[in-house]
């Protein structure tokens, strides 16, 4: 190739040293990377036979590198049918990936297809990924105990108190989002069917702010309470929480509101007496 009269052409003995310079190279990344991370390298032949074995990853077993050259793969690992077939994969041309457990460490091998010299082979690099295995499991641990403490601090905050016979009352405190709504709709009608409830009282008395779901999740909370036999009254609606809802077109008509918790108590009381029911009527304030 020419460029501004000036010869750029490689001669054969360049692209020889080129190639040369390049595949050097590559042997001293491939031999920074075995002498210094926790992973072994395997070539086998077409029969099972080891041709390269080395890498620090060895050490962590206490063999050393080369102590298997010459030998066959399917002896040393025939009390490991898993590793034998995966290797017997890799030789027709299958890659595969594994994750085993051994003497309390954790391998990760990669067996990888090749051919060398025009004949089949497989060549496997194994990590000792123990650490890694480990920090994964704490991770995952934590986020367990995390969703743990954050169902309990939904259940705190969501408690279903029997406050007297067949009257069930949900207090509810600060912002309610869709997801908490569901999970307590779910809660709460569960515990009306199991202490067959007259009257399920919602408590919006602590409730700051609901987003527009939520809103019509309270009225589809209302509905279902009453198709399980069950009056759903809501109780200190704030002026905030009234607007939402009224912007939202939410029809109210069918749905008991009172001022507060002890009105609301007050109303069953007296719809239960009214009822014969037992329950007591206090005297009105």
């Amino acid at each position: 190739m020419t460029g501004g009269g000036t010869s750029m052409s490689l001669t054969g003995a360049e692209i020889q040293n080129e190639a040369g310079a390049k595949l050097g190279e590559a042997e001293l990344l491939l031999r920074t990377l075995l002498d210094n991370l926790p992973v072994a390298v395997c070539r086998y032949d077409r029969e099972g036979i080891f041709r390269f074995h080395d890498g620090k990853g060895l050490e962590v077993s206490g063999i050393k590198p080369g102590e298997h050259l010459g030998k066959s793969v399917y002896e040393l690992y025939a009390g490991a049918p898993g590793a034998v077939e995966a290797i017997q994969q890799a030789l027709a041309g299958k890659a595969t990936h594994t994750v085993t457990e051994a003497h309390g460490i954790t391998w990760e091998t990669w067996f990888v297809p090749v051919r060398y010299n025009g004949e089949p082979g497989a060549v496997t690099i194994t990590m000792d990924a123990t650490a890694a295995r480990q920090r994964e499991q704490e991770l995952r641990s934590k986020l367990e105990l995390i969703e743990k403490q954050q169902r309990v601090i939904r259940d705190l905050s969501t408690p279903i108190i029997e406050v007297w016979d067949k009257v069930l009352t949900l207090p509810m405190v600060g912002v309610v989002d869709s997801l908490r709504i569901s999970e307590v709709m779910d809660n709460l009608l569960n515990a009306v069917v199991n202490k067959d409830a007259r009257f399920a009282i919602l408590d919006l008395t602590g409730v700051d702010a609901v987003d527009t779901r939520t809103a019509g999740y309270l009225i589809e909370m209302i509905n279902a309470i009453r198709l399980l036999g069950a009056e759903g009254i809501i109780t200190g609606i704030r002026s905030n929480v009234a607007q939402t809802m009224i912007a939202l077109g939410l029809d109210l008509s069918g749905v008991t509101t009172v001022g507060n918790l002890r009105a609301g108590l007050k109303l069953c009381m007296r719809r239960m007496a009214a009822a014969g029911e037992g329950g007591v009527a206090p005297a009105a304030k």
